[in-house]
């Protein structure tokens, strides 16, 4: 039997490794001219997963009943993914079959001060799970592999589905930095930014963080981006169909032109989540 002191000592151990748990690092965050520098830089990671799933043989069924096979094998990937402590705080790593992330609790002692991040709970990958199946899917439609090594008709779906995972993973990644941006953005003009959030105005959030000329930029940047992989698969003398660069094009503009407003979808709903936070700080 148990003695009242081993339970005792057992529960006190356990609410200093709570506590331990709960604790967070402040992370204050970078301007928006560092963020938009990151976000670059992550574009050719993303085109470039793209530009090898486009050139998998995909067979029709491969995503039936809502991409089940795939979410099945995302499952097995993360539940392993989430043991090494790849969802922790601050990572902006988003699993798409696991519970959410436990958000950040603010206190009147520690009341997340304005450019500080802080967790929340809101995800965006059911959005970018939905337009990946239903809008970016129908372009990998390829009869045959075009790489060097798999340039025929077989095709393995392990592989096809870690390339699925592994671009979904960028889209995640780079979407949920739209965190960071809109602390950045409360951060640079609190006062306006505050009467919106007590407002519950999702409307004027999305019109004070919107920047549609940056968003111009975005568009550009990865049709150059494109551009650039598809000359350096046709230079490197791949085997490619004759459309595999218009294709490629259509996708990226896809692609991105459904990421933004997922991003800035994430960007109010993470400010919107400051409301609770200001009435923690009075």
């Amino acid at each position: 039997m148990v003695s009242t002191q081993a339970l005792l000592i057992f529960f006190s151990l356990w609410s200093v490794q709570s506590a331990l748990a709960l604790a967070r690092p402040y992370l204050p965050v970078p301007g928006l001219a560092q963020i938009r520098d990151i976000l670059a830089n992550l574009e050719a990671p993303i085109i470039s997963a793209l530009t090898e799933r486009i050139n998998l043989v995909t067979p029709p069924d491969l995503y039936a009943n809502d991409g089940a096979g795939l979410m099945s094998y995302l499952l097995a990937r993360e539940t392993s993914a989430a043991s090494s402590g790849r969802y922790d705080y601050g990572k902006l790593e988003y699993p798409f079959t696991l519970p959410p992330i436990p958000p950040d609790i603010a206190t009147p002692s520690d009341p997340f001060p304005p450019g500080r991040f802080h967790q929340d709970t809101y995800s965006g990958n059911p959005n970018i799970t939905t337009f990946y199946l239903t809008t970016l899917v129908p372009f990998f439609n390829s009869s045959t592999s075009y790489f060097y090594h798999l340039d025929n008709s077989t095709y393995n779906p392990d592989a096809v589905y870690n390339l699925d995972a592994t671009l979904l993973a960028l889209l995640s990644h780079r979407a949920h930095i739209g965190k960071v941006v809109a602390e950045t953005k409360y951060a640079s003009n609190v006062t306006e930014m505050t009467k919106l959030i007590k407002a519950s105005d999702s409307a004027g959030l999305l019109a004070a963080i919107t920047n549609t000329t940056q968003e111009a930029a975005v568009y550009a940047q990865a049709s150059t981006a494109a551009s650039g992989f598809s000359a350096g698969w046709i230079q490197a003398g791949a085997i490619l169909p004759v459309t595999f660069n218009s294709t490629l094009e259509a996708a990226t503009q896809t692609l991105f032109h459904e990421l933004v407003p997922i991003t800035s979808e994430i960007e109010v709903q993470y400010v919107r989540d400051l409301n609770v936070i200001l009435l923690r700080r009075h």
